[in-house]
């Protein structure tokens, strides 16, 4: 199961099963919120729309 946990306004925590995931956070130069996940040095950018990403993630993950 996901869980997003709000941080602040540009942070957000996502976890899988209990486990922390990885991050989102809002990168204002591409305008989009970014998937910086822990157990990989890279990241994937979403949308600009928090609730969009959240769902796009959590489909990914399910």
């Amino acid at each position: 199961m996901t869980k997003f946990n709000k941080i602040n306004e540009n942070e957000v925590e996502v976890e899988l099963n209990g486990e922390t995931f990885g991050t989102l956070k809002f990168d204002a130069e591409q305008d989009a919120w970014v998937l910086w996940p822990v157990s990989i040095d890279d990241a994937v950018s979403y949308f600009d729309n928090l609730d969009e990403t959240k769902e796009a993630i959590a489909d990914e993950l399910a």
